[in-house]
């Protein structure tokens, strides 16, 4: 895939496609160096997440975002551990994307992309001391967990919005 400079034609036939270009090519060009299934994982999220249905619940006859607060109170509230694993990595994957895709603005309010950055590594901490180690994203979740901000900048700059994280 090519750099995207505003005047590049787009070649690929789907988001899965286009992501692992684009999040490759942020890694290459933020210096970014991450194991092969954490770049993967962040392609399938950004692919995933560009559906409506991934991102929004549907609640009183509308699309909504829950907040992430609202998701750790279901993780807690969840009546089993691998409920309690499927919210947190909602959790950790949504403020990832929303990290990401809202970089600029959470960064002119450092409390607002402190809190994304400490909800979601702590999420995905969670799964990477918790999730059984034979499923393969143990190693996953402890990456993303150890280096959370950078991932979110990671997703910033592959979505087309660059930002200097703090």
């Amino acid at each position: 895939m090519s750099k995207h400079d505003g005047n590049t034609l787009i070649r690929t036939t789907g988001l899965t496609e286009y992501f692992h270009g684009a999040v490759h090519e942020a890694a290459d060009r933020r210096h970014v160096r991450a194991e092969p299934a954490t770049l993967h994982y962040l392609v399938l999220l950004l692919a995933n997440h560009a559906h409506s249905d991934y991102l929004f619940d549907y609640d009183d006859g509308r699309l909504r975002l829950r907040p992430l607060a609202v998701l750790y109170g279901d993780a807690l509230a969840a009546g089993s551990e691998h409920e309690r694993r499927l919210w947190l990595q909602r959790l950790g994957d949504l403020a990832l994307f929303v990290g990401g895709l809202f970089a600029g603005r959470l960064s002119r309010h450092f409390t607002d992309l402190d809190y994304c950055v400490a909800m979601g590594g702590n999420a995905y901490a969670y799964l990477g001391q918790r999730s059984p180690h034979t499923d393969g994203c143990t190693c996953v979740f402890e990456e993303l967990s150890a280096g959370f901000g950078r991932f979110v900048e990671l997703v910033a700059v592959a979505t087309g919005r660059p930002v200097a994280m703090q």
